[in-house]
């Protein structure tokens, strides 16, 4: 029964770890697109088909992309920390 554990355990680190990337590339393309049409977060959001809304909740609200999330956020704002 702990092996079972210990292999669930290394794909989810797995999985987390090939989702950092993903993550960081989502969220410093939203922040350009921010930046680039002058619009929240919500509004931008609000704007959105529902497919892309749909895109955008299955990779920023789902519980098990939340240690990626939370990774990729934290090194997005070590790389653009304005000084």
């Amino acid at each position: 029964m702990d092996i079972v554990f210990i292999v669930l355990g290394s794909i989810y680190v797995l999985y987390i770890l090939i989702m950092v990337p993903l993550q960081y590339s989502y969220i410093s393309s939203m922040k350009e697109l921010e930046k680039t049409t002058g619009k929240s977060h919500n509004e931008i959001y609000e704007d959105m088909s529902f497919e892309n809304e749909q895109l955008h909740y299955h990779l920023q609200g789902s519980i098990f992309n939340l240690p990626s999330n939370l990774i990729a956020s934290v090194v997005y704002k070590f790389r653009h920390h304005k000084k």
